[in-house]
């Protein structure tokens, strides 16, 4: 199970490094698959401060886990993928449906729920 584990903490790290990378060069280019338009000096730091830095950084703990804390890192992908989620079913409620890119996210976010959950459970047993 910790080949397993160690597996998909390395594809949380490799999805959330590659749009924290992407995000610090050129959060116009990520952001515009959303509809959303940075168009001043704010938006750009606040963008690659949240998806950028904030990804990169998350990215990089799941390597950590690989190497050394696989339970840790699995609490934080639980953690961090239960907030997109909580924010993207809020905002199909309040807001209606969204593009397939964001559903695409939903997706993949809730899987990834599911998948470090079970993997919790069977590390802890």
């Amino acid at each position: 199970m910790k080949t397993i584990t160690q597996i998909f903490l390395g594809l949380m790290a490799l999805a959330f490094v590659k749009v924290g990378i992407e995000t610090l060069i050129d959060p116009r280019a990520v952001l515009s698959q959303v509809g959303i338009v940075l168009d001043n000096s704010s938006a750009l730091s606040s963008m690659r401060a949240v998806y950028g830095g904030m990804h990169l950084a998350f990215g990089i703990f799941c390597v950590y886990g690989i190497l050394k804390d696989v339970q840790t890192s699995l609490i934080l992908v639980l953690l961090y993928t239960s907030g997109f989620v909580i924010g993207r079913l809020s905002g199909i409620l309040l807001d209606g449906s969204p593009n397939s890119f964001v559903v695409i996210w939903l997706i993949t976010e809730s899987a990834s729920i599911a998948i470090a959950l079970f993997l919790l459970v069977k590390i802890r047993s």
